[in-house]
């Protein structure tokens, strides 16, 4: 493959990123403008470059990386083990930065020549705001025997990631946002970042808040994001409350409703509860493309009861 052949089949369309003037009115897209692309020349790689590069817009950077090999020591003694040739891998980071500069987008590229894959993509992820990787092609159960990179990333979570799934044809992957709020004190911030990302994508939002044994069920906070969305984006959001357990009310609703991009938030679990984190989960079994934000990105919100007494104080 040439580095300039890039097909419109490689990658899908997006919706044109805001300009320089227009991105200053989405502050919260902020986490979105540097992202860190695992490249190992595989078709969802390219299309995760392709979403960030989307999602960076002109004012943002990606950097472009590829782990050639698995090395290390054990028992047997040290060894080392191409994961991708050399070669395929530097036409594989070419081709990454053509994508990037159709998008506008300005890239960087390196080689690592050794350590676990898993290992070296979170530790560069760290440095970045955003880590976009093509979906996993494992089941989940063998990513989580071998320890794969997008289970791995989904658990550390060093920075927001994207999973990117190359969406149906004719449509856009940011066209349509399904935000999962789960009515916790962070879910505000949640649905006001999908607002902005909805308003400056053209994207119409699906609301949806999952009611089972896990779940923080608190209406009146669902119904104040609602009208929040509906301020932000000059029309009515979709609202779903859906019954039983969040991971799997989330890939049921995207999978019916036609959604293009999942977001949600995640509460960064480890040990034995990983096997049960709804990120994780929703990361591998989606129909579409996930952005998972970091808690810690998310500013907390005002408890809605609190706020709907002080306001019938001040009324009164």
């Amino acid at each position: 493959m040439s580095s300039s052949d890039v097909h419109a089949k490689d990658v899908t369309d997006s919706a044109p990123a805001p300009g320089a003037a227009e991105r200053g009115q989405f502050a919260m897209l902020g986490l979105l403008s540097d992202a860190l692309c695992g490249v190992d020349g595989t078709t969802s790689a390219y299309e995760a470059v392709a979403q960030a590069a989307a999602l960076a817009g002109p004012e943002g950077h990606l950097a472009l990386l590829s782990v050639i090999a698995l090395s290390g020591s054990g028992s047997a003694g040290s060894y080392h083990v191409h994961t991708i040739e050399p070669s395929r891998a530097s036409l594989a980071l070419e081709h990454a930065k053509v994508l990037a500069a159709k998008a506008g987008v300005p890239a960087e590229s390196e080689l690592e020549p050794h350590g676990t894959p898993v290992k070296v993509v979170l530790k560069h992820a760290a440095q970045h705001r955003l880590l976009a990787l093509g979906a996993p092609s494992m089941s989940r159960f063998a990513h989580l025997l071998l320890g794969g990179v997008a289970t791995e990333a989904a658990h550390e979570l060093p920075c927001s990631l994207l999973i990117a799934r190359r969406p149906a044809q004719g449509h856009r992957f940011d066209e349509r946002i399904l935000v999962a709020s789960d009515a916790g004190e962070r879910s505000d911030g949640l649905v006001a970042f999908a607002g902005e990302l909805a308003r400056a994508r053209g994207a119409s939002v699906l609301l949806l808040h999952a009611a089972g044994a896990e779940s923080a069920h608190h209406p009146t906070r669902i119904a104040a994001q609602a009208e929040r969305l509906r301020a932000a984006l000059g029309e009515e959001p979709t609202v779903e409350v859906a019954p039983g357990r969040a991971h799997s009310a989330i890939v049921e609703a995207a999978a019916a409703q036609g959604v293009s991009l999942i977001v949600m938030a995640s509460r960064r679990v480890s040990g034995v509860r990983a096997l049960g984190s709804v990120s994780e989960r929703v990361v591998h079994d989606a129909p579409c493309s996930v952005l998972v934000l970091r808690p810690e990105d998310l500013p907390r919100g005002e408890d809605p009861d609190a706020s709907l007494l002080a306001s019938a104080e001040r009324d009164g």
